[in-house]
């Protein structure tokens, strides 16, 4: 077996290095993470070679990678191959890793059983990047999650240029011949899948902000025209990696409003821009408890009953929840749920609630929320 270490440094980094710093230092798990990536020469681990395990953990000042590349496909290879590996492992520690949920973990453990090596692999906390990103992939215009296509989005070009399954055969000749050619083949292949689930770290900013709401409101525009709008400038604790194409999202079908009404969002120089249509009208707050009002068809709103005792009967009935209402004229902004209260809609049965714009609301947990919610629209599609 041939063990080899490498050490990457921030000056290594590309250009997202200040990202990458300041997911480190605002992210628990990076810091005690072990990244890990396996070899193999198929997917079955009953039948097929363990032949290369590589792993990257921070030690404060820089990256430390480590692989094991067995000599061949024999029992004995692959134990020492993986039991180094396994011997990496300390409590605490959470495995980091690129859809190895789904394969490497998986491999790992029936290939312990199989050379009845202990292992306690499922004790430890796991982060499958290529999960927490399966969510961005139409919103970051992605083909497909392949490591190099999230790799290619972010600008990071590889030396190497095998698929693991190209991978294999270089692998069988190698443990014939022992070439050294073949031999560093084999680990930058490793090597730079390691390293790039590093370097591809800056995208987990999408998802930080956009599902998880880790940004700050830093202000308001209006905008007055034929349009009117309000637009937020929002920031993430870390920045964009990559500015994104204008995107907009229509509204209209979700209230029986007939005007166009578009959620507009622009990213630019790592800060996000979110557009909402402001409207001018008079709009129906809905008693939730219609049962506690009666309805004054002449003034066109319902009062509660202890008040609707001294109307006269011919001037008032029972409530419904669908005339239990107030209205209340001003300028309004769409939003979902009842994130700002009080919540206003132009009909009963529309989706779309309406909040009062006030420049005051700029910094509240409740506009917070309902930007968050519209962050999340635009990647998945639906509130």
């Amino acid at each position: 077996m041939l063990t080899r270490t490498y050490n990457i440094t921030w000056e290594d980094f590309p250009g997202n290095r200040r990202i990458i710093s300041r997911l480190t230092e605002q992210t628990p798990f990076l810091q005690k993470g072990l990244f890990f990536d396996i070899e193999t020469t198929g997917f079955s681990a009953e039948k097929n070679a363990l032949y290369l395990i590589g792993c990257c953990r921070f030690t404060g000042r820089s990256w430390q990678i480590t692989q094991w590349l067995a000599g061949n496909e024999s029992p004995e290879e692959q134990r020492l191959v993986l039991e180094s590996f396994l011997g990496q492992l300390t409590p605490g520690d959470l495995l980091i890793s690129y859809n190895g949920s789904t394969f490497d973990l998986t491999f790992l453990e029936k290939k312990s059983r199989q050379l009845s090596i202990q292992e306690n692999l499922t004790s430890f906390d796991h982060v499958d990047l290529y999960k927490d990103l399966r969510p961005l992939k139409n919103f970051l215009h992605l083909n497909d999650l392949k490591l190099k296509t999230v790799e290619r989005f972010l600008g990071i070009f590889r030396e190497d240029t095998y698929s693991g399954g190209a991978l294999i055969p270089v692998f069988k000749s190698y443990a014939r011949t022992h070439t050294h050619a073949e031999e560093e083949t084999l680990l930058l292949h490793n090597y730079e899948d390691i390293q790039d689930l590093l370097y591809i770290l800056p995208v987990l900013a999408y998802k930080n902000i956009f599902l998880d709401g880790q940004f700050i409101i830093n202000g308001s525009l209006r905008i007055d025209g034929e349009t009117p709008a309000i637009q937020w400038t929002l920031t993430g604790d870390t920045p964009l990696p990559v500015s994104l194409p204008r995107t907009s999202l229509s509204l209209a079908g979700l209230c029986s409003l007939k005007t166009p009404l578009d959620a507009v969002l622009e990213t630019r120089d790592g800060q996000i821009f979110l557009t909402l249509p402001l409207i001018r009208e008079e709009l129906k707050y809905f008693y939730p408890n219609y049962q506690d009002y009666y309805y004054l068809p002449q003034e066109d709103c319902a009062i509660h009953k202890s008040v609707a005792a001294f109307v006269d009967k011919k001037f008032r009935r029972k409530a419904t929840a669908k005339n239990c209402y107030i209205k209340k004229a001003g300028e309004f902004l769409p939003q979902p749920g009842e994130k700002i209260s009080p919540a206003f809609k132009i009909h009963f049965d529309d989706r779309l609630n309406w909040f009062e714009y006030c420049a005051k609301q700029n910094f509240s947990e409740e506009l917070h929320a309902c930007l968050q919610a519209y962050l999340r629209f635009f990647v998945l599609g639906s509130f």
